[in-house]
């Protein structure tokens, strides 16, 4: 397994350079003048001005040679300054990757327990009552568009019953955790609706195989009550395979943590990202994706491992 580990890191790490460069060129290729983005509105902008600050920035250089000299610049640990915060990139990375973090997580440790239950009562009985109402549950979820259903919940429980907070962060800054736990409640909320419904589908449609595999029928022969054979025998190797959707799952979790950000005003990596990349702020686009991109890399070779540590009948080569 050390050695898959290994060849696997190696396969990342080509994986990032050659993605660096596909985001270099394509956030390149964007329309508008970082620079002129940064200096717009500034009364004694002059021709001369704007021409030495895109000398300074080196925007006025063929593509890879800047190229060149951010991937140097990346392997000595400078990511660049954000024109959109007027901060190093990391600085303003760093706070939203911690924000994201705690959502994301809520957001997985919420979705995996309430979809493992649904999913298994869904396939104790195919077609009967529960698994019609837990499959429209699931549809429900995978359907409505996450911007609608937030602000549904802002305006039911936030304008109109005044429960919640409508913003994901607390305004005045030193919050206590319970606070800041207190304004995640509807951003968790909505992220956990969308993640749960995939899940559920998966949970049941690999319970019902489960269900009907040789070793069940051994455990009900055995006088074992159903839900003994159910929680204890046949869920365990439904939710194997669940470890790769998981690890899949991820960048569309991360997609519609965007969204969500984007409404409830948190400052995170999605709201970081969509910021970025509607001003021009090429260096915090770029870092913001390409971390995104490394993420996605760690979770799948994470998913990998557990697997393979799961069920030791894989052998990873």
């Amino acid at each position: 397994m050390l050695r898959y580990t290994i060849s696997r890191l190696l396969q990342a790490v080509l994986v990032i350079l050659v993605m660096s460069l596909l985001l270099f060129m394509l956030i390149g290729l964007m329309p508008g003048d970082p620079v002129e983005n940064m200096l717009e509105g500034n009364p004694s902008l002059t021709p001369e001005t704007m021409a030495q600050m895109r000398a300074l920035y080196g925007v006025d250089q063929p593509i890879w040679t800047r190229y060149g000299h951010w991937l140097v610049s990346a392997l000595h640990g400078d990511l660049g300054y954000s024109s959109v915060y007027f901060r190093p990139v990391m600085d303003v990375l760093g706070p939203a990757v911690v924000q994201t973090a705690k959502l994301l997580v809520l957001t997985e440790l919420i979705s995996i327990p309430i979809a493992m239950l649904l999913g298994a009562i869904a396939a104790r009985k195919p077609g009967g009552w529960t698994d019609s109402v837990v499959s429209l549950f699931a549809f429900a979820s995978i359907s409505l568009p996450g911007f609608w259903t937030s602000l549904i919940l802002i305006i039911v429980f936030s304008v109109k019953l005044g429960w919640l907070p409508a913003s994901g962060t607390p305004l005045l800054g030193g919050a206590s955790l319970g606070e800041q736990f207190y304004h995640l409640v509807l951003p968790v909320t909505v992220l956990t609706f969308f993640h749960v419904g995939p899940l559920v589908r998966y949970v049941r449609a690999s319970m019902i195989e489960t269900l009907n595999s040789d070793f069940v029928r051994t455990a009900r022969a055995k006088g074992l009550s159903e839900t003994t054979v159910v929680m204890r025998h046949a869920l365990r190797n439904a939710l194997i395979p669940m470890v790769t959707v998981l690890a899949l799952g991820f960048g569309s979790l991360f997609s519609g943590a965007l969204v969500v950000e984007t409404i409830f005003g948190m400052l995170g990596m999605g709201k970081v990202i969509y910021d970025s990349i509607s001003n021009i702020d090429f260096n915090l686009a770029l870092v913001g994706l390409l971390l995104a991109t490394i993420v996605t890399l760690l979770s799948s070779l994470l998913a990998d491992l557990a697997y393979a540590w799961l069920d030791p009948r894989i052998t990873l080569k």
